[in-house]
């Protein structure tokens, strides 16, 4: 398929947040959408037309959640690696992203933040989310536990000043001393707080939420489990309707029946789709790094080796635990449809509702006049074709999708 620069898109099922529109078409106006319709675009015009044969049509994705992809992070190298990381992830539909750092030293987690801040300005992530350190031991997953401290406002303080206003997530565990103080910090500086790697009752999480915290971090994954008694942080954190709700529809980390339950118990206007990527995203089969850690992926199947890294053995870390993904959003959303989630809610959670947590609603995440030209066509079988970021086609990886 030959794509113009610029100009109008017909002929395609274009989704939007009222529905499908089928056939339907796109008027570009240089960066931004300046129509959407149904049908047959208005004539007569003199900008070049596309017929995209009956190609679906997503809004641009927005990942709220990555860590790396195409070998190289936003967790450990250069500026440079990090902006190859996003490269990789534009080829692969994520219009915008979010750039996460793992548990680490304070020292080493500010420096980060000052370098990715340095890409957040440019426009090349669209900030930063702090995946620890105030996280639960117990529930550490493929992250350092030497590292992990209680909630602390200063500390907060200093890596929200090195982030240099770019901090837009950051991932506590709320039963830890000082987590409410960190919470109300947090909301006060315009960071979302999200509860994540906890083993928190329900009744904690719930005070969590009382106190600011409106985000879940991989709900199911890194927390204690559901239980008919007990529901814990993912029974409390679904029952709260000012809470959205990430999950990794990669076919590795939840079941599908997991992923449809929560969809159902979220509502298509919580759920938000995420990758958890890391390094090894569009990458063969061997070891990668993730922040300290040593990861081996076989089958695409990202987990923590034996030999993590220095004090593998220490805590509660357990060698083969899951370790991020290998997925990118394109193969995410594939994976949601092919689960049975409808295609108008699967783009609302790729791409509106972390659109609209991220307070970036008003310039992407849904196919509308006004907004950025971010855009993603799939095939069929929503197999990516091609990634329009703010008006201009992205080159997409020429290698399979995971």
């Amino acid at each position: 398929m030959s794509l113009p620069p610029s100009g109008a898109l017909s002929g395609g099922r274009v989704v939007t947040p009222d529905g499908v529109l089928s056939p339907g078409w796109i008027r570009l106006a240089g960066s931004r959408i300046d129509a959407v319709g149904l049908g047959e675009p208005p004539g007569p015009t003199r900008l070049p037309l596309t017929d995209l044969g009956g190609a679906w049509v997503l809004p641009g994705f927005v990942d709220m959640h990555v860590h790396g992809g195409g070998g190289t992070s936003f967790t450990e190298g250069t500026a440079e690696d990090a902006r190859r990381a996003a490269a990789f992830h534009r080829r692969n539909g994520s219009t915008t992203m979010l750039a996460s750092l793992v548990t680490a030293p304070l020292a080493d987690l500010e420096a980060r933040a000052a370098m990715l801040a340095g890409l957040a300005a440019e426009g090349v992530i669209a900030g930063l989310h702090l995946e620890g350190p105030f996280l639960a031991a117990a529930r550490c997953g493929a992250q350092d536990p030497r590292h992990m401290i209680a909630p602390d406002v200063a500390a907060f303080a200093s890596l929200h000043a090195a982030a240099a206003g770019h901090l837009r997530v950051i991932t506590l565990a709320p039963e830890l001393p000082g987590a409410t103080d960190l919470i109300t910090a947090a909301v006060q500086a315009g960071v979302i707080a999200a509860v994540g790697h906890t083993d928190a009752t329900a009744d904690v999480t719930s005070a969590a939420v009382d106190a600011g915290a409106s985000h879940a971090t991989h709900l199911f994954n890194g927390m204690r489990p559901l239980h008919h008694r007990e529901p814990g942080p993912v029974g409390a954190l679904l029952d709260r309707d000012e809470v959205s709700c990430e999950v990794i529809a990669d076919g590795v980390h939840l079941h599908d029946t997991a992923i449809r339950l929560v969809a159902r118990a979220a509502g298509p206007g919580r759920l938000v789709l995420i990758t958890d990527a890391m390094a090894a995203a569009g990458m063969p089969d061997g070891r990668y790094r993730l922040g300290s850690m040593w990861v081996d992926v076989a089958g695409g199947v990202a987990r923590l080796a034996a030999d993590a890294g220095p004090g593998a053995g220490a805590g509660p870390r357990v060698s083969g635990a899951i370790a991020g993904s290998t997925a990118t959003m394109a193969s995410v959303v594939r994976h949601a449809v092919a689960a049975g989630l409808p295609v108008t809610d699967v783009a609302a959670a790729a791409s509106t509702n972390p659109a609209r947590v991220l307070g970036l609603a008003g310039r992407t995440g849904a196919l509308c006049p006004g907004l950025d030209a971010d855009l993603v066509v799939c095939d069929e079988t929503f197999g990516l074709r091609a990634v329009m970021r703010r008006g201009e086609w992205v080159t997409r990886s020429r290698g399979p999708n995971r």
